[in-house]
C-alpha cells in the first residue's frame, strides 16, 4: 500500500515539476490606439529577446511569461518597433526577395541595381549591385564591412598594448563580437548597418579582451581607456539591435 501511495506522489510531482514544451503563437495587441502583430515563442530560457525580419515582430520569453509583461514590453518599446517594421516592409517588395533601401552606418541608403559594377556611393547614400536581392545586397555590406571594421581597428592602434592577429567576420545575430585565446578577433558584419559610434565600441569592447579574456573591472577599464565614451554606445546597441536583423 505504502510503495503504491509513493508511486502516485511521483507520478503527480512529476506531472507538475515536468518542464512545458516550447510553443509558438501569432498574437496580436493595441498600444496607442494602433495594432501590433507578433509571434510570441516560448521556451525553456531566462531571458526574453525581441527581433524584427521579415517574419516581423518575434518576442521569445520563458516558458511561464504572461501576456500582461508582453504587453508592457512592447509599450515600452512601441515608438521603436514601428519604426524597424516600417523599415522592413519597405525592404521586401516583392515575392523575389529583392530589397529597395537597406541601412549602412546608421543611415538608409538606397538599392540600384546596375549589372556590370558595383559600387558605393556615400555622398548620395546609393549602393549600386548586380541585382537588388538579398544575397547580391549582402555580399557588397560584407565586403565593406571588413574593410571598415579593419581601418576602423587600425585606427585604435596607437593605445594598444596587444594588437589582434587577424580579423574575419562571422554571421552572428546574437554575439555581436568575439576574441579568441589566439587573438583573433570576429565581428558580425550585421554592425555595418548601425552607426560609426556603435560599431566602435563593439571593436573596443573585442580589444579591450586582447588583454583581459573576462568581464572584469579591470576589462571595463580597459574599454573605458580605450574608448571613454563606451557606456553611451553600449546602451544604443541595446537599444537599436533590432535593426540589424532586417536582411536574413
Amino acid at each position: 500500500m505504502s510503495q503504491q501511495k509513493n508511486g502516485s506522489i511521483a507520478m503527480w510531482k512529476k506531472l507538475f515539476t515536468s518542464p512545458k514544451p516550447s510553443s509558438k503563437e501569432k498574437k496580436i495587441t493595441y498600444i496607442k490606439g494602433e495594432s501590433v502583430e507578433f509571434t510570441h515563442i516560448k521556451k525553456s530560457k531566462k531571458n526574453i529577446s525581441l527581433k524584427i525580419d521579415q517574419n516581423g515582430l518575434i518576442i521569445s520569453t520563458p516558458l511561464h511569461t504572461d501576456d500582461i509583461f508582453i504587453n508592457n514590453i512592447i509599450e515600452k518599446k512601441f515608438d521603436w518597433i514601428i519604426k524597424h517594421l516600417r523599415h522592413v516592409s519597405s525592404q521586401t517588395i516583392s515575392k523575389s526577395n529583392q530589397i529597395e533601401t537597406v541601412l549602412l552606418l546608421g543611415e538608409e541608403y538606397k538599392v540600384i541595381p546596375r549589372h556590370h559594377s558595383t559600387q558605393i556611393d556615400h555622398k548620395n547614400k546609393i549602393i549600386f549591385c548586380k541585382t537588388n536581392e538579398v544575397s547580391d545586397v549582402k555580399k557588397i555590406l560584407k565586403e565593406f564591412a571588413l574593410q571598415y571594421f579593419k581601418k576602423r581597428i587600425d585606427s585604435y592602434d596607437y593605445i594598444l598594448e596587444i594588437k589582434p592577429s587577424s580579423i574575419q567576420l562571422t554571421n552572428a545575430k546574437t554575439k555581436w563580437g568575439s576574441c579568441s585565446n589566439n587573438k583573433n578577433i570576429r565581428l558580425s558584419w550585421r554592425l555595418i548597418q548601425t552607426s560609426s559610434g556603435i560599431i566602435d565600441y563593439v571593436i573596443c569592447h573585442e580589444l579591450a579582451h586582447l588583454k583581459h579574456m573576462n568581464h572584469s573591472k579591470l576589462f571595463w577599464h580597459e574599454v573605458e581607456r580605450i574608448f571613454p565614451k563606451y557606456k553611451i554606445y553600449k546602451k544604443q546597441l541595446k537599444d537599436q539591435a533590432l535593426s540589424l536583423f532586417t536582411l536574413d
